[in-house]
């Protein structure tokens, strides 16, 4: 399974408190999204404000794509939505 984040969509808040972000599995898009209680419980976001979790999502950016691919991998290639649960 051929899987990348190719970021030619920013980032993005969704109306949930999400951050979704950009994925290509095997030359098709999706997104995928990260919950804001993972972005404040295990990496810090210091609020619940969109640009408080963009930029925490920015500054982990690494560990939470990591975390997709893993769970990418785990699913076919399905999209996910990380929770703090998957950090731990």
């Amino acid at each position: 399974m051929d899987i990348s984040f190719p970021n030619l969509v920013m980032p993005k808040v969704t109306a949930m408190g999400t951050i979704s972000f950009q994925t290509l599995v095997d030359g098709e898009y999706l997104w995928c999204e990260i919950s804001c209680e993972a972005l404040r419980d295990h990496f810090g976001a210091i609020s619940m404000n969109g640009d408080d979790l963009l930029y925490t999502f920015h500054m982990s950016k690494v560990e939470i794509l990591e975390k997709a691919r893993y769970f990418l991998e785990a699913n076919g290639g399905r999209p996910v939505l990380l929770m703090v649960t998957h950090f731990r």
